[in-house]
């Protein structure tokens, strides 16, 4: 099993040959910096030297000060400005899938859901549809969502196969007021990729699996059992820890396959 792991495009760039070499299969961040640095060629040059080492590739769009949902239409066109360049350099290189931070929250959209939701159909919609040209698919990440329906709710309107659920498991464990089970139960059908980390439950820390108090072991049985395969993407922040997480994460799916 192919096993992605997260990686900033800037450190991809500068260290192309060794991470190659290595064989990572990257999800490539684009923070709205690296867009505004990185060129159409550099980035072609780079699916190329991906493909050529058989090696697949996922991109993770901005998401610091966005606002998909935005009521304000000056932060729209910027967020729309931003997520328009990312399927841009997406049809240079045909990643698996593009991960999109929706960016509800509760607190700040909740007496105002239906202008949110309104205007993230308008921000989401002729995304998909450029999406499914390319034959690209967008997942929908969550965040800060206390449980999966504003996400369901979404997915369900838009209606596309090019568009599904990211799920993270940190941030779930930090967020979420719901069981990971129902998260599953709702949005299981539409799980494409999952973010692999883990945290004590107080802070969004990106720890290696293990290392906090998510339950690996019971979510990985629990996909195994219902025959969902998403794409696994390891998103630990510091690089020391990756081999270890990677490890770890390679340990549960083989328990699985021996039980």
């Amino acid at each position: 099993m192919i096993i992605h792991i997260t990686v900033p495009y800037d450190i991809l760039v500068q260290r192309q040959d060794e991470i190659i070499g290595m064989g990572v299969n990257p999800e490539i961040y684009l923070s709205a910096a690296a867009l505004d640095r990185c060129q159409d060629a550099d980035v072609r040059r780079l699916g190329d030297a991906l493909k050529k080492a058989g090696l697949s590739h996922t991109f993770h769009a901005p998401f610091m000060d966005l606002a998909p949902g935005g009521v304000d239409s000056k932060i729209r066109r910027a967020t729309q400005e931003r997520l328009e360049h990312v399927l841009h350099l997406a049809a240079l290189t045909r990643p698996t899938i593009v991960v999109f931070h929706p960016e509800y929250e509760q607190w700040r959209h909740g007496e105002a859901f239906d202008l949110w939701f309104e205007g993230s159909l308008q921000m989401w919609t002729p995304l998909v549809k450029e999406a499914e040209k390319l034959g690209v698919t967008l997942a929908l990440e969550n965040v800060f969502e206390q449980g999966p329906e504003t996400i369901q709710k979404l997915l369900e309107k838009i209606n596309s196969p090019r568009c599904g659920f990211c799920f993270d498991t940190g941030h779930w464990l930090v967020f979420s007021k719901k069981g990971w089970r129902g998260w599953m139960e709702v949005l299981g059908s539409r799980l494409v990729e999952v973010h692999l980390h883990d945290n004590t439950g107080k802070e969004d820390q990106h720890l290696p699996p293990g290392d906090g108090t998510f339950d690996f072991m019971g979510f990985f049985r629990h996909l195994w059992t219902q025959r969902l395969s998403p794409l696994y993407t390891l998103e630990v922040h510091q690089e020391e820890d990756l081999p270890r997480g990677f490890e770890k994460v390679m340990g549960y799916l083989e328990s699985l396959r021996k039980e």
